[in-house]
């Protein structure tokens, strides 16, 4: 969903950066629907909310652990096309570094309700903390198992997501397509390369293509983009 003047907040960064989690449990931990703008993956997007005077927070990640996600979710990529776009991505971004937030992968993931404190903060906001509100990770990754698969009702999935329903809608639109949440587990889903959550059969297949990130041609470009990450999330 675009940044626009009715926007509470603003979620987004390059793809593969925990944007998808940081979205979900940020939205299932407030006690009412927050008017989140969110996964444009812009940096048009994010600078314009930063102008507006939105809350804004920014996910990045490890240079590496993005270009192995993104070539196992889109094969059709390459590792040098990737490592540019990042380094687009975010060089866009420094500009309007004291404008947001910043989520590194690891701290969104694993300390989310810390990034909801720091936007508070930052921002004087007073959004629900996810491990106050119940935004677990094994609840977040069931609503986003649940988006990758796209079901019937796959528009509500989006509408709670933006802040536009409650939870309360997207049941009563699962029972009226008469379906229910597919459980988790078992061998890997047809969906498993693209869905935002991880799992041994992705990293098992990362590991795999580890060698096309790690040729020497891709030096310099690989510094870069380090570089720029730490810049971000030493700040």
């Amino acid at each position: 969903m675009m940044v626009c003047d009715a926007s509470e907040m603003l979620i987004d960064g390059f793809t593969r950066s925990a944007c998808v989690y940081a979205a979900v449990a940020f939205q299932l931990a407030q006690p009412k629907p927050v008017r989140l703008a969110h996964l444009i993956h812009s940096p048009a997007h994010i600078i314009d909310g930063v102008q507006r005077g939105v809350p804004t927070l920014v996910t990045i990640r490890e240079p590496e652990d993005v270009v192995m996600s993104c070539l196992l979710r889109e094969p059709h990529t390459s590792a040098p096309q990737l490592l540019d776009a990042y380094v687009r991505f975010y060089g866009a971004l420094s500009p309007y570094r004291r404008g947001f937030v910043v989520g590194d992968f690891r701290r969104v993931t694993s300390d989310f309700n810390l990034v909801v404190r720091e936007v508070n903060d930052r921002f004087g906001t007073s959004f629900a903390e996810p491990d106050t509100v119940g935004g677990s990770p094994e609840r977040v990754f069931a609503f986003i198992d649940e988006r990758a698969r796209r079901p019937p009702w796959e528009a509500h999935i989006g509408y709670v997501m933006s802040g536009l329903e409650t939870l309360d809608d997207l049941a009563a639109a699962r029972r009226r397509s008469g379906g229910d949440v597919v459980p988790t587990g078992g061998a890997p889903s047809p969906f498993e390369d693209r869905v935002a959550r991880p799992s041994a059969y992705k990293e098992a297949r990362k590991a795999a293509m580890r060698d096309r990130y790690l040729v020497a041609e891709l030096d310099r470009r690989r510094l870069r983009a380090v570089e720029i990450y730490r810049t971000f999330v030493e700040r």
